[in-house]
């Protein structure tokens, strides 16, 4: 009797602690934290708007951001490709496919989720927020916060890493970081986008793929 008893309250004790092991959970909630403070800092204060500014200096009130360089042609190269809804549609696909042959199509759908939760948070922030007219030279009251473009591309990025096994992700994450810094950089030299755009656009991938680890993340008990 002692025993079974023992046991009835070793167990649920033993499976809350488990359950409440999620660190992920809480990284989400610093990178919501994070996305708060890039959206406060950089366009609803002068001093964010004004090093938006700094990093597009050729930006005129009223104008576009557009700086002609020689890595204009790269810049919208990159930017086409990315923006592709059938190469898109291809990368979602292929994602499912690694899914099912590496079984783990959890995962894989988790990714896809990731990606397009991605797209569409940063479609409708971009239409929620309002970018203040701080009488800062060289800024608009055009809302561009965050990008589109790179919400995608890093919602692909978080999404390979979410298929891959741990032990791979960490050799994964240089790679994909170098792929989301180009098209930062190309989204500013088309004048599409500011830095704080692609900063938060990485946010917004972060937030949704650590929701999707505590989602698919089997328990330490149940390995």
């Amino acid at each position: 009797m002692s025993t079974d008893l023992a046991s009835a309250t070793t167990v649920p004790l033993h499976t809350r602690a488990v359950r409440r092991r999620r660190p992920e959970l809480w990284a989400a909630l610093g990178c919501v934290f994070g996305l708060a403070l890039v959206c406060l800092v950089f366009v609803w204060t002068r001093t964010g708007q004004r090093i938006d500014g700094v990093l597009l200096p050729r930006a005129e009130r009223g104008g576009g951001y557009e700086q002609r360089s020689a890595l204009s042609e790269p810049a919208g190269a990159v930017l086409r490709l990315v923006g592709n809804p059938l190469l898109l549609a291809f990368a979602l696909g292929a994602i499912l496919l690694a899914g099912l042959l590496l079984r783990r199509l959890r995962a894989g759908a988790a990714g896809v989720a990731v990606v397009l939760g991605s797209i569409a948070a940063a479609r409708v922030l971009k239409e929620l927020i309002v970018r203040p007219d701080l009488d800062v030279i060289g800024s608009t009251t055009h809302n561009s916060f965050p990008s589109g473009h790179v919400a995608a591309t890093a919602g692909l990025v978080f999404a390979v890493l979410l298929l891959v096994p741990p032990r791979v992700r960490p050799w994964l994450v240089l790679p994909g970081a170098a792929g989301i810094g180009v098209v930062v950089g190309a989204t500013m030299v088309a004048g599409w986008h500011r830095l704080s755009d692609g900063l938060g656009a990485v946010l917004v991938a972060a937030i949704l793929f650590c929701l999707a680890v505590a989602v698919t993340r089997r328990p330490a008990a149940l390995r």
